[in-house]
């Protein structure tokens, strides 16, 4: 969601710097214009070369120790052993002592961060033989990348970038019309309309579920798109700008995030990674498809009948969604796959054939990520206090 925040942002704030530009002559201020659009991209740029490596990389690379190290540094907390307890926080740090088979330890976020990385690289090391023909041959896989695939598939295909990619020409064909100014301005209001819906969507994710928030904003979405191709119909200008706006409203508060949350959520840890990567293709290839056919459309369908065109199409995915997809607010990664396995009518354990399916090929192209085992059991040591040593903290 976050995420979306930043993309939605940004692009409010381009369309209001290039609105006070367009006012500097003709003959350079669109020049102006796209040299500013280089600024962050060299902000960005240098900016890379003060960060430290990616402890997920480092941790792909065998460098678990340097993983580490990066992990206290990007926290900004101080390795065990290194540490200066302020006796002023005693009560917090008794408070994160944890018992562990009859030992006790302090509790470390980093370590545990740091286990977490390893445990999802391994899984993605055990699934990284896997094809895309397999996974679709097994039903709960497939119902999962199906809904993926699904999600990309209909937030695009309900038109979001044809307003756009095309917002200030639409604005035109509806009937008002201005200088080149205006028609930069007028992509303002319409940005700010969506990223005040992807803020309602951040606030009230977690609450309603993911389920509701998505059928909710489809149906907002669809109701948007039938007043855009009334107003076209009618000829009423106002009225299909105000539709635009609630349009992107709609769109904001659920099919804009949905897909980015739920397609992190929805996927077996060993074979998100191909997952995920087959969706994003879905999403840039019917982005590609309406960005390409808006305007043929319009020419033979009319501006209002392309528009009633999307309105069926959100509808008739609304509907799929409500019959086929989860609720996964709340829910682990195994609890999901059951919920999918359910829809399947097949047991959750089937997903070993898979599994075991791959493991041959995985064990002979990367066998195991951690071999020295002695470096693990120092590492655990190395967290471990002795009881005799959180007394003399309290002393």
């Amino acid at each position: 969601t976050l995420f979306n925040v930043a993309v939605v942002g940004g692009q409010v704030f381009a369309s209001v710097l290039c609105g006070c530009l367009s006012y500097l002559p003709e003959t350079y201020n669109w020049r102006i214009m796209l040299l500013f659009g280089a600024v962050p991209a060299l902000g960005q740029m240098i900016g890379f070369y003060t960060l430290p490596r990616s402890p997920t990389w480092l941790v792909t690379q065998g460098r678990r120790d340097e993983a580490e190290q990066v992990l206290y540094q990007i926290r900004g907390r101080e390795p065990p052993g290194e540490s200066k307890i302020d006796t002023s926080d005693l009560e917090v740090i008794h408070e994160k002592v944890e018992e562990d088979h009859g030992g006790t330890h302090l509790y470390d976020p980093v370590q545990e961060e740091l286990e977490e990385i390893v445990e999802e690289h391994e899984a993605a090391q055990k699934g990284a033989g896997a094809t895309l023909w397999q996974m679709w041959c097994h039903p709960i896989m497939r119902r999962s990348m199906l809904l993926g695939c699904c999600l990309w598939a209909a937030s695009q295909l309900a038109g979001i970038n044809t307003i756009m990619y095309y917002g200030a020409s639409i604005v035109e064909r509806a009937g008002l019309e201005g200088d080149l100014s205006f028609a930069i301005w007028v992509t303002v209001p319409l940005n700010m309309m969506q990223l005040l819906g992807i803020l309602v969507c951040y606030k009230i994710i977690d609450k309603p579920g993911r389920r509701f928030t998505l059928l909710t904003s489809m149906t907002g979405v669809w109701m948007g798109l039938f007043g855009i191709g009334l107003g076209f119909y009618f000829d009423a200008g106002i009225f299909t700008v105000l539709a635009m706006c609630f349009y992107l409203f709609a769109f904001g508060v659920g099919l804009s995030t949905m897909p980015y949350t739920l397609n992190a959520e929805i996927y077996p840890m060993e074979f998100r990674g191909k997952c995920v990567a087959q969706s994003t293709a879905m999403f840039w290839f019917t982005n590609f498809w309406v960005s390409l056919t808006f305007l043929t459309m319009a020419k033979y369908m009319g501006n209002a009948g392309v528009f009633f065109f999307y309105t069926v199409i959100v509808i008739v995915t609304e509907i799929w969604f409500y019959v086929n997809m989860p609720e996964t607010a709340g829910k682990s990664l195994h609890e999901v796959q059951v919920l999918f396995a359910e829809q399947a009518n097949e047991d959750v354990a089937s997903l070993a054939s898979l599994h075991s399916s791959v493991s041959s090929q995985h064990e002979s192209k990367y066998g195991s990520l951690n071999n020295n085992d002695g470096d693990d059991s120092s590492l655990a040591e190395s967290d471990m206090t002795d009881t005799s040593d959180l007394n003399a903290l309290g002393a």
